[in-house]
């Protein structure tokens, strides 16, 4: 009998050190969580004004040819620009978020794209000869907070509403509130057979009338 009491203490002990050292873990997890957050009224932590082209060397393709680029300009943030960034949250509806987020989260264009033009200078094929709009056969990957946002904040939208599709597919509300050192990723499906060097000119036109063009060339051999 004593044995058998014996072995009941052991386990019960056994059990409460699994449930501290969980415990202590669940601890650990929760204070780096706290940490790498903050707790915030709006979900996006800053906004940029549309002035600059840029090609990202952050990620680039492996399986296909393609570019990355970054739409950078000024920054509106709320503790520097508290009026235009709170005009802002207002006029995307990011006015309910009262969460956490990641310090260090990435910011939204500020201004929406009516649409982007890829042209290049050459002859892709008998369909596209030069000076053509490419936007049917290339792809272009984007994240954005448009959706997380109009859907209340819940998962249904995405938290990164992620977009893979051909240029010519997108719509008005897939180029709202992108992401931005995500950047805009550009590359050819892969079904597509194209050779050599092609020099591409990439148009995006914003809703407030303003243009940013950039010219970049892809190899294909």
């Amino acid at each position: 009998m004593e044995k058998l009491f014996r072995q009941i203490v052991r386990y019960v002990s056994l059990i409460s050190i699994l449930v501290f050292v969980a415990s202590c873990d669940k601890n650990e997890d929760e204070r780096k969580e706290r940490e790498s957050t903050e707790y915030a009224e709006h979900c996006i932590r800053y906004y940029v004004v549309p002035d600059t082209l840029e090609l990202s060397e952050y990620w680039q393709y492996n399986s296909e040819p393609g570019i990355v680029l970054e739409i950078n300009g000024t920054h509106i943030e709320e503790r520097s620009n508290k009026e235009e960034y709170e005009a802002l949250t207002k006029k995307y509806g990011d006015v309910g978020y009262n969460y956490y987020r990641a310090i260090g989260a990435d910011g939204a264009i500020s201004v929406a794209i009516d649409s982007i033009s890829v042209i290049s200078d050459t002859d892709v094929d008998e369909s596209h000869p030069k000076g053509t709009e490419l936007s049917d056969i290339v792809k272009l990957y984007t994240r954005n907070y448009y959706d997380y946002i109009k859907n209340g904040y819940t998962e249904e939208g995405g938290r990164r509403s992620e977009k893979d599709k051909f240029i010519s597919e997108y719509t008005k509300e897939d180029f709202t509130l992108l992401y931005n050192k995500h950047g805009l990723g550009f590359h050819f499906d892969s079904t597509k057979v194209i050779k050599g060097t092609q020099n591409l000119t990439i148009t995006i036109y914003f809703e407030d009338g303003s243009n940013l063009s950039t010219i970049q060339t892809v190899n294909f051999d």
